[in-house]
């Protein structure tokens, strides 16, 4: 799937879910096993933004946590709102009592990238389950893809930045990069930081 297309999932997702409303299909109950589904899922993604803010809280606005944590934001939201167009309660989010903290930024972008990978193969999981309804099964893509093409990518190449500023490379992940920081692959005015990734 393309990156624009990509882009305009969740416009897409709101659009089934007012054409469901118009038709009476948002009262329709989702199967127990979907329900638990979405419900997984939203949990995950809480789950990703409590990681995320924990290491903001720790280490500052660093990238791309400082993005990422907006965009697991926007993917519980739209979790929630399968849930909400069904009438259907939300659950309590997870209590964050034994969110981890890590001593760095490498250590956090290593173990970002392990949430992100196991992120997409909980909705690769899900996906296969069964046939979903059309909302359902573009919110659980649009999810995956913006951890496999875009949040899983960015962590990795921050690890790779954060090892070599330990090691004086002296490229900084902060949301207002110093000289010789890069926002890319190969970012204006230096090399490799590839901090803020698309979320």
């Amino acid at each position: 799937m393309g990156t624009h297309l990509t882009r305009r999932l969740p416009a897409a997702v709101a659009g089934l879910l007012l054409l469901a409303g118009a038709s009476g299909r948002a009262q329709d109950v989702l199967s127990a096993a979907t329900k638990a589904a979405v419900e997984e899922a939203l949990q995950d993604e809480r789950r990703g933004e409590a990681i995320y803010s924990r290491v903001l809280k720790d280490h500052g606005d660093v990238r791309p946590f400082a993005n990422v944590v907006r965009a697991e934001r926007r993917h519980a939201s739209l979790l929630e709102d399968l849930l909400k167009a069904r009438g259907l309660a939300l659950l309590a989010p997870p209590s964050g009592d034994d969110v981890p903290g890590y001593p760095g930024v490498k250590e956090a972008c290593a173990a970002a990238v392990d949430f992100e990978v196991k992120n997409v193969a909980l909705y690769d999981r899900l996906l296969a389950a069964g046939p979903l309804p059309d909302d359902v099964e573009q919110v659980f893509d649009h999810n995956r893809l913006a951890s496999l093409d875009h949040h899983k990518p960015a962590f990795e190449r921050c690890g790779g930045a954060a090892a070599r500023r330990g090691a004086g490379g002296g490229c900084g992940c902060r949301s207002a990069c110093g000289h010789g920081c890069g926002h890319g692959g190969h970012g204006q005015g230096g090399h490799g930081c590839g901090c803020a990734g698309r979320t």
